[in-house]
């Protein structure tokens, strides 16, 4: 199974971002678990299986959701799952 973590910023207020992120993930893939994780700092990263696919420290934006969804799609059907 697969396994993306988001890590939002709770005082910055991202957590419409990361469900909206997270829903989108559950109805895209199947054979997906997704969790959602408090941070701070301004943090907004994403993880696939422990390995971090997005950062918005290191980007200085945010994801589009669709960038999310080719990654992790693109890194299941590689088989690096």
């Amino acid at each position: 199974m697969v396994i993306v973590k988001i890590v939002y910023c709770r005082p910055c207020g991202y957590l419409d971002r990361a469900l909206e992120l997270a829903r989108d993930l559950l109805q895209y893939f199947e054979n997906i678990k997704v969790e959602i994780e408090q941070g701070k700092n301004g943090i907004f990263d994403v993880y696939l299986n422990d390995e971090l696919i997005f950062s918005r420290y290191k980007e200085k934006r945010f994801p589009e959701n669709m960038e999310i969804l080719k990654e992790v799609g693109k890194r299941i059907n590689n088989g690096n799952q």
